[in-house]
C-alpha cells in the first residue's frame, strides 16, 4: 500500500506538536521494505531510540526459538531455574510470558521511581529487583488472573540465557538482528550505549523534576528484564519476520498469537476493543483492522508502539517519540493503520 511521504510525515508531526523527535516506519506487507519518515527531516538519518516493553515481544520470540529447538517447553515450571521463587512449581513458562503468573512488579512502588530519580546512573541488582517484587510472594494463583510483570520477564531472560549458554545482547544479535539484517538495533547495556540515540528529554531523572537528556546519565539497567533500542524501521522489519514466517515455527507463532483478555475494560478513548495479551505481544482479536498483535514500551525520555494487521494485508506499522506522552506513539500507530484500512 502506497501512502504519500508527505502524508506520513503530517501524522508524525501533528503529534509530536513540536516536543522534540519522532518516528515512524511502515512495512507494507511480508518481505517488503520500510517506508520510513520522522522529524525534524533534517536530521541525516533515521532516529533510534530505547524501546523499552517491545523488548517483550523480542524476549518471548528468542524463549519459543529455543521450544522450537527442544530445549525447553512452554509447560516447563519456574522451579527447573529458580526454586526459592515462591510458588515456583507452580508457575509455568507460559504463564510468565502471557503474564497470568501471578508476580509483582516495580510500575507502581514508588521506592523504584524515587531511587531512578536519585540515581538514574546506578540500578538496581537482579536481586534488589527481586526483593521490591516477587520475594514477598505473588499477587495471585499462577493461571487464575492476569498482570503485567516486568520481573516476570527479567525471569525469562535470564532463563534464555542459561538454556542458550550465551548473554541476551548475544542471542538478540545472533538470532535477530544479523539473521534480518537490522543494522540499528542492539542490545543497550551501558550508559555510552544511549550517545548515538535520537535526544530524549525527561522529568524523571533528577529529585528537583527538571528536564535532563536521559543520554548519558540514565542507566538501562533500570528496565530489569534488559532493553533493546533500535530505529522504528528495524522494529517493523523485525515484527514483519516474526509474523510473517522468517523467525519461528508455524507452532510457535500459533502460540505467541493465542490471546488471553486482561480483564480490564479499555478507557473510553481507546482504540482497543477487546484488550488481550499472548506471549511477549499485546493483542485484540476484534480491532477494527481484524486482529492485531503488537505492544507499547515508554519509559524516562520517550515511548514507542508497534503493531502488525494480518488481516490489513500483513502490514506492520511502528512509532517512536523522543519525549514522555503516553499513548502518543500508539496514536501515531492507530492513525496510520487508519490511513491504509481506508486507503484503495
Amino acid at each position: 500500500m502506497a501512502i504519500a511521504k508527505a502524508a506520513l510525515v503530517e501524522i508524525v508531526d501533528r503529534a509530536a506538536n513540536g516536543r522534540g523527535t519522532a518516528g515512524l516506519a511502515i512495512v507494507g506487507g511480508p518481505g517488503q521494505a520500510p517506508e520510513a519518515v520522522w522529524i525534524p527531516a533534517s536530521a541525516s538519518e533515521e532516529p533510534a531510540y530505547l524501546i523499552y516493553s517491545i523488548t517483550k515481544t523480542f524476549i518471548a520470540m528468542l524463549l519459543l526459538g529455543l521450544c522450537d529447538k527442544g530445549r525447553v517447553s512452554l509447560d516447563d515450571r519456574l522451579a527447573r531455574w529458580f526454586p526459592r521463587v515462591a510458588g515456583a512449581d507452580r508457575i509455568s513458562l507460559r504463564q510468565l510470558l502471557d503474564h497470568t503468573a501471578g508476580m509483582s512488579d516495580y510500575g507502581s512502588l514508588a521506592a523504584y521511581h524515587e531511587a531512578v530519580r536519585a540515581a538514574p546512573s546506578s540500578p538496581w541488582s537482579f536481586e534488589r529487583f527481586a526483593a521490591e517484587t516477587f520475594d514477598k510472594g505473588l499477587s495471585f494463583d499462577p493461571g487464575s488472573s492476569w498482570a503485567y510483570s516486568n520481573p516476570g520477564y527479567m525471569l525469562l531472560k535470564r532463563i534464555a540465557e542459561e538454556v542458550a549458554g550465551v548473554s541476551f545482547a548475544a542471542m538478540i544479535r545472533e538470532r535477530i538482528t544479523r539473521p534480518l539484517g537490522l543494522r540499528r538495533a542492539f542490545t543497550a547495556e551501558s550508559r555510552d550505549d544511549l550517545a548515538g540515540l535520537a535526544p530524549a528529554i525527561s522529568r524523571a531523572l533528577a529529585p528537583d523534576g527538571e528536564p535532563r537528556d536521559v543520554r548519558g546519565l540514565y542507566h538501562p539497567g533500570w528496565v530489569s528484564h534488559g532493553v533493546v533500542a533500535s530505529t522504528p524501521s528495524d522494529v517493523a522489519r523485525f515484527f514483519d519476520a516474526l509474523f510473517c514466517g522468517a523467525l519461528l515455527s508455524q507452532q510457535s507463532r500459533q502460540a505467541m498469537t493465542s490471546l488471553v483478555p486482561i480483564g480490564q475494560s479499555p478507557p473510553p478513548a481507546s482504540r482497543w476493543r477487546t484488550p488481550s495479551y499472548g506471549l511477549g505481544i499485546m493483542g485484540d482479536p476484534d480491532s477494527a483492522f481484524g486482529r492485531l498483535w503488537g505492544h507499547n514500551g515508554g519509559g524516562p525520555g520517550g515511548t514507542t508502539s508497534a503493531a502488525h494487521a494480518p488481516d490489513l494485508g500483513g502490514v506492520s506499522v511502528c512509532a517512536m517519540c523522543g519525549f514522555e506522552g503516553e499513548a502518543d506513539p500508539e496514536r501515531i500507530v492507530f492513525t496510520m493503520l487508519d490511513v491504509l484500512h481506508r486507503a484503495p
